[in-house]
């Protein structure tokens, strides 16, 4: 019974792993598209260049215009 648990433990351990590396990732294109916005740069530039869609970079310039 212990082993079934011990499974269950490591598998939710490496999905959460794996979710806080998405998130981290996330928020560092996040940040690197601030950067490229607040320089000045277009943003089909900074899409092209952060990863992130079209709306999440407009969402930002709105932000940072405001």
């Amino acid at each position: 019974m212990g082993d079934v648990f011990e499974k269950f433990a490591a598998k939710r351990a490496k999905e959460a792993a794996k979710e806080a590396a998405e998130a981290t990732t996330k928020e560092n294109k996040i940040e690197f598209a601030k950067g490229l916005l607040a320089d000045g740069m277009s943003i089909e530039f900074t899409v092209r260049h952060s990863k992130l869609s079209e709306a999440e970079v407009r969402e930002l310039a709105s932000k940072l215009g405001a």
